[in-house]
């Protein structure tokens, strides 16, 4: 498959025919998706093309946010594979996010804004239509625990026995809390800004999915830094205890989980892995038990 030929017979269901106008440069191409720079008779857009299905989900969340009401950045056109977008280093509205903001106090509690809205809206919505949308914890099976048992190098670790005998009830303790549409993949090359500081939002929703209000919080601080941080939970409000118990004991076990299934152990899972070591990670799950 020639996907720069793929590309242009989008553009043409997009609006934008007269091809021989169309500037196009590659941004980016990970694990089947497209990011093109497109210039087109003195406009400017991001294409955002899905070679696989499964990465294609994220047409349909944009379009579930736009429904909702949540603020995101403009979406021109779609069709099936495609996503044409607003280029944010032209936008009027907003600017991308850079590694400043991760301290910074005020776009702290304005995100905090978003997430209040993602998060409240979201819940009505799953609790409307249903949950049938990609949810974080479903990579948790007994097959999954065992592969990091076993590339870990950690199979004599209690805390697997731990786990694997009380998997049933761990999953219905879990059953329990009550769901929302949780955003799932913070980071500052994520983020939009306002230009007026008055606003901002998360883009690229392919993770967005059914999860609990602390899934969100957690990934949000623990990329902040401290200062900025509080000042995100300050203006978020209160946490929920039990979310934050059942988090403290899955979300290192999804974030091992993918890190495995990598050909190369990342950087980012490090401080998940030390938990096995250190009997954080069996503490947290005899939290959740208790």
């Amino acid at each position: 498959m020639n996907i720069i030929d793929e590309v242009y017979r989008e553009l043409i269901k997009l609006g934008l025919s007269e091809t021989n106008h169309v500037y196009l440069e590659e941004i980016r191409n990970k694990d089947g998706i497209y990011l093109f720079r497109i210039a087109y008779e003195n406009k400017h857009f991001v294409l955002k093309y899905f070679l696989n299905d499964e990465h294609a989900r994220e047409i349909k969340n944009y379009s579930i946010l736009k429904e909702l009401n949540i603020p995101t950045i403009k979406v021109h056109a779609s069709t099936g594979r495609a996503l044409l977008l607003e280029d944010l280093e032209k936008s009027k509205r907003y600017r991308l996010g850079k590694d400043s903001d991760l301290s910074d106090t005020k776009v702290a509690k304005v995100l905090a804004a978003w997430y209040i809205d993602l998060h409240t809206k979201g819940a009505k919505y799953i609790y409307e239509n249903g949950s049938n949308l990609y949810r974080e914890f479903d990579v948790v099976t007994r097959e999954s625990i065992n592969l990091i048992k076993n590339k870990s190098n950690t199979s004599d670790n209690r805390v697997w026995d731990l786990i694997l005998d009380n998997y049933d009830l761990i999953f219905s303790k879990i059953g329990y809390l009550k769901e929302t549409l949780t955003y799932n993949d913070f980071y500052w090359t994520n983020l939009a800004v306002g230009n007026d500081g008055k606003e901002a939002i998360m883009f690229d929703y392919n993770l967005l999915g059914v999860g609990f209000k602390y899934n969100d919080i957690r990934n949000v601080c623990s990329s902040l830094s401290e200062e900025a941080g509080r000042a995100f939970i300050e203006e978020y409000g209160a946490i929920d205890e039990e979310e934050k118990i059942i988090n403290d004991g899955i979300s290192p076990l999804v974030t091992l989980i993918f890190a495995y299934r990598r050909p190369k152990f990342p950087n980012w899972a490090q401080e998940s892995l030390n938990t096995i070591h250190s009997g954080e990670l069996e503490k947290a799950i005899e939290r959740i038990l208790d």
